[in-house]
C-alpha cells in the first residue's frame, strides 16, 4: 500500500482546519508551533430524534436453498453459505413462506446450519429467502461547526462476514457492502434523516486530530471510533479503480488498499 495526506478547507472564509498538532518538535517553527487554521468544532446531538437506536437490517445473504426444521430450531443451507452469520447475531428472514421475523443466533459460524433460539415452522427448500443481519445503530449524531457537515456519531458495529461491523467497499454478491449499508441506514431513518452517504477521503482526513500520541478525532464527539484500524471513504484512486481510499484514525494517514477487503464504516451527510 501506498499512502497520502491532504488537507481539506474550511467552507468559512477558504481557511484550512487545524490539524490539533499542538506541540512544537523539536523546537521547529512547525505546526505545532504556528497552530494555523480554525479550531475543529463539534456539537452532539443526542436529544430528541438524536436519542435512542434505531434498526438497520442489512442482506447479507439471499438463496433457494434455505430450509428451517421446526424441532432443532435449524435454519440450513445445502451449499453451506450461512457461516457469515455468528452466535448472537439478530437475524431477519424475508421472503419465507412461515418463517419471516427476527431471529436470535444460538449457535452460528457454522456452513451448513444456523441454530435459532426462537421457534421455527418446518419449511422445505425452494422459496427466495433472505437473511439480514440487524444493528441497533445509535441515532447519535455530530455536527462539524466549520464544515456543516452531520456525522453518525458511531460507525457500523455489527455488519459484515465476521459481524464486526467491517464491510468491502464492493461485494460481489452486491448485498453487503458499505454502499450497501448507507442505503439501509437511509431506509431506517437514521436519526432521522434518508440522506446519508459515505464520506471522501478529505473529509475523513479533516478530522484527524494529529497531536501525539495517535491521529484520532475528538474523544467526546466520537468515542468509539477505532484506534487501530481503518475507515473506509467513497473515494477511488486515480489510476486504478480497483482500489478505493482509507483513513486510518492511529497515524493519520490515508492510504489505498483493494475495495474487496473489509473495513469500518463511518456515515455523513450534508455538502
Amino acid at each position: 500500500m501506498s499512502g497520502v495526506q491532504a488537507g481539506v478547507f474550511s467552507r468559512r472564509r477558504g481557511r484550512l482546519l487545524k490539524t490539533g498538532q499542538t506541540t512544537q518538535y523539536s523546537g521547529k517553527l512547525d505546526d505545532g508551533y504556528y497552530k494555523k487554521g480554525l479550531a475543529k468544532a463539534y456539537t452532539v446531538l443526542s436529544a430528541g430524534q438524536y436519542s435512542g437506536t434505531v434498526n438497520i437490517d442489512l442482506v447479507h445473504l439471499t438463496a433457494t436453498d434455505i430450509a428451517f426444521d421446526a424441532a432443532t430450531k435449524k435454519i440450513t443451507s445445502a451449499a453451506g453459505a450461512l457461516a457469515i452469520f455468528k452466535t448472537n447475531d439478530i437475524i431477519v428472514i424475508t421472503g419465507s413462506a412461515s418463517n419471516n421475523g427476527v431471529y436470535t443466533v444460538a449457535i452460528g459460524n457454522v456452513a451448513a446450519e444456523i441454530v435459532t433460539l426462537e421457534a421455527l415452522v418446518n419449511e422445505d427448500a425452494g422459496a427466495s429467502v433472505s437473511i439480514a443481519k440487524r444493528e441497533a445503530h445509535s441515532n447519535n449524531c455530530v455536527l462539524d461547526q466549520n464544515t456543516g457537515l452531520m456525522y453518525s456519531r458511531y460507525v457500523a458495529n455489527k455488519m459484515g462476514a465476521a459481524s464486526d461491523g467491517k464491510l468491502p467497499w464492493y461485494d460481489a454478491t452486491k448485498l453487503y457492502d458499505i454502499f450497501a449499508y448507507c442505503a439501509a441506514a437511509n431506509a431506517a431513518s437514521l436519526g432521522g434523516y434518508t440522506d446519508w452517504r459515505i464520506p471522501n477521503d478529505l473529509e475523513l482526513k479533516c478530522l484527524c486530530d494529529m497531536e501525539a500520541p495517535n491521529a484520532l478525532p475528538d474523544a467526546a464527539a466520537f468515542p468509539s471510533w477505532p484506534t487501530s484500524d481503518y475507515i473506509w471513504s467513497a473515494t477511488t484512486i486515480p489510476i486504478n479503480v480497483s482500489y478505493g481510499m482509507i483513513v486510518h484514525f492511529n497515524n493519520g494517514n490515508v492510504y489505498y488498499t483493494s475495495k474487496t477487503t473489509a473495513y469500518f464504516t463511518a456515515l455523513l451527510r450534508g455538502s
